[in-house]
């Protein structure tokens, strides 16, 4: 690769990087930028994976009418985000979230180890707490990717508006009816030590434009290459 690729190349790469990574802070339903779902209610959906990624906390939007329950939230901001992805466990008891990723780096490759099979809708569902694995994590190190069992869990919390205080929930998601306002948020608990979501980032909604950037720059990359004599 001679230096002009390889600059055009580096160039690419960071430009689709800064324009994937969400970057906007939060702190009312209106600083949301993915929504999901239609209805007069709204209701927040955040995710804090408490690692040192940056960011590491996320929020989307849930849209409804009638009756909706937070797992009715969880299982729609799952199918309608391709990056983010659960992994549950049923149970006669009810279902339990046993982990959850979210392709950060947005190159299509989101993949964890040990090994599961996320359907089209990026669910993975398995009977049970067999499937559980404390220790699986997100291929390559790029994506985000926590589970418990044995040794930590997703905290599960509520709170009534957006300058509320969260507390935690007494009831699984699929027994927390949703009112108009309210936030959900799932907070990983590493030695079952349960915190309450820090400060949400605004999930961001994929642009075609940038997310053809990549393809692009290969496309030139490809071209520039000298030719061999």
């Amino acid at each position: 690769m001679n230096p002009q690729s390889l600059r055009f190349h580096t160039l690419t790469l960071a430009l689709a990087a800064v324009a994937l990574t969400p970057r906007a802070a939060a702190a009312t339903l209106d600083d949301i930028q993915f929504w999901t779902g239609s209805g007069l209610h709204r209701a927040a959906l955040v995710i804090d994976w408490k690692t040192d990624d940056t960011p590491s906390s996320l929020v989307w939007g849930f849209r409804w009418d009638g009756e909706a329950s937070g797992m009715d939230m969880l299982l729609a901001v799952v199918a309608a985000d391709s990056r983010l992805f659960a992994h549950l466990g049923q149970f006669d008891w009810g279902t339990a979230l046993l982990g959850v990723g979210y392709d950060l780096n947005h190159d299509g490759a989101f993949a964890v180890e040990p090994g599961l099979s996320f359907e089209g809708s990026g669910l993975s569902w398995n009977v049970g707490s067999g499937a559980a694995n404390d220790s699986r994590t997100a291929v390559g190190g790029a994506d985000l990717y926590r589970e418990g069992w044995n040794t930590g869990f997703w905290s599960y919390h509520l709170r009534g508006s957006s300058s509320g205080d969260w507390e935690g929930a007494v009831t699984g998601a699929a027994g927390r009816s949703l009112a108009d306002g309210v936030w959900d948020g799932y907070s990983f608990a590493p030695g079952f030590v349960g915190l309450a979501p820090s400060e949400p980032v605004a999930a961001l909604v994929p642009e075609p434009g940038m997310l053809s950037l990549l393809a692009f720059g290969s496309l030139i990359l490809a071209c520039t290459r000298p030719r061999r004599s």
